[in-house]
């Protein structure tokens, strides 16, 4: 998405609209997506030589459950906030003040780090999800395997009853 500039001429203020196909590439997601389409809206203030640019993204993401593997979608709405100048010794001064070389401010990077922050490290597709069980590999959210989780390391089986020391010493 493209800012035009120029109408900060005449007004203090400028607000903004539109959708934003964000690459994805980088993250490895369920279905191989490497598009999402992003609403992003805000506004556009000048102050001086800067350009200040806040505003929202909204987007719906398609995400891989860490526990059962299944895909979910993930909605995601997050805020933003970046400075852009027109002068060249201020964007050299401030690694977070971006260059404006031309008539306009290209939202396309600001979007996809915005939604690259807003996706978890640890992507759940429901807080109470039981995972997949790790000796039959049956999804536990739909069925309940009979199998028995009595894999213990003999090295530490011994450890097994250090909080109850009577039934063994």
């Amino acid at each position: 998405m493209n800012i035009d500039i120029h109408e900060l001429t005449n007004k203090s203020e400028v607000t903004f609209k539109g959708e934003q196909a964000v690459s994805l590439l980088g993250l490895n997601l369920s279905n191989g997506a490497q598009n999402c389409i992003a609403n992003i809206e805000g506004t556009v203030t000048k102050k001086g030589t800067r350009y200040l640019v806040k505003g929202s993204i909204s987007s719906i993401v398609m995400l891989i459950c860490d526990r059962c593997i299944k895909e979910f979608e993930y909605p995601i709405h997050t805020e933003f906030y970046k400075q852009f100048t027109s002068a060249t010794d201020e964007a050299d001064e401030d690694e977070d003040i971006i260059q404006v070389t031309q008539s306009s401010i290209d939202l396309s990077d600001v979007a996809a780090e915005a939604l690259f922050l807003d996706i978890p490290m640890k992507c759940l597709c429901r807080e109470e999800c039981k995972g997949i069980c790790n000796v039959c590999g049956q999804n536990l959210n739909e069925h309940i395997c009979n199998c028995q989780d009595a894999d213990v390391d003999p090295r530490l089986e011994k450890l097994k009853n250090i909080f109850h020391p009577q039934s063994e010493e």
